[in-house]
């Protein structure tokens, strides 16, 4: 085999997306990941270029940015549960789009008490030859009510 073909197919390789079977899978791996501390299972649920808002940021792009941001939070909290309530999700051809609510319950690493996060979340998931992964991604958590 020539070099080039060798190439080549290592290029085709690198640039296949690596995903899940259906939404739903992609959505169960995500929250395993999650309640496992697992940022490169988290990230491993985004396209390259994906675009996610975290609670933590404004704006993010791709699987790095997820790791970092959800690789933050495990660094300071170890999830004890994490849930999703109100769910809700529609596919029409290579697109689906899920929304709802989730929980997460978390103890500080350094003590202290566990805090429950509650929070608002909406994704759209893009099926790239037969493999589905997160396109879009937005978790916000709401204000604290006005005293």
């Amino acid at each position: 085999m020539s070099p080039r073909i060798i190439v080549l197919s290592l290029v085709c390789c690198a640039t296949t997306a690596s995903g899940f079977d259906s939404p739903e899978a992609l959505q169960n791996a995500f929250m395993e990941a999650l309640r496992a501390g697992d940022a490169d299972g988290i990230a491993a649920c985004y396209t390259d270029d994906a675009t996610n808002f975290t609670p933590d940021r404004m704006i993010g792009y791709g699987p790095d940015s997820a790791r970092q941001s959800w690789g933050g939070f495990f660094e300071q909290y170890q999830v004890m549960s994490a849930t999703l309530s109100e769910q809700h999700m529609v596919q029409s051809g290579d697109l689906a789009a899920a929304w709802g609510l989730f929980t997460i319950n978390a103890q500080p690493r350094a003590g202290g008490e566990p805090i429950v996060m509650k929070g608002r979340y909406m994704d759209v998931a893009r099926n790239f030859e037969g493999q589905w992964l997160y396109l879009a991604d937005h978790a916000s958590v709401p204000l604290p009510p006005q005293e």
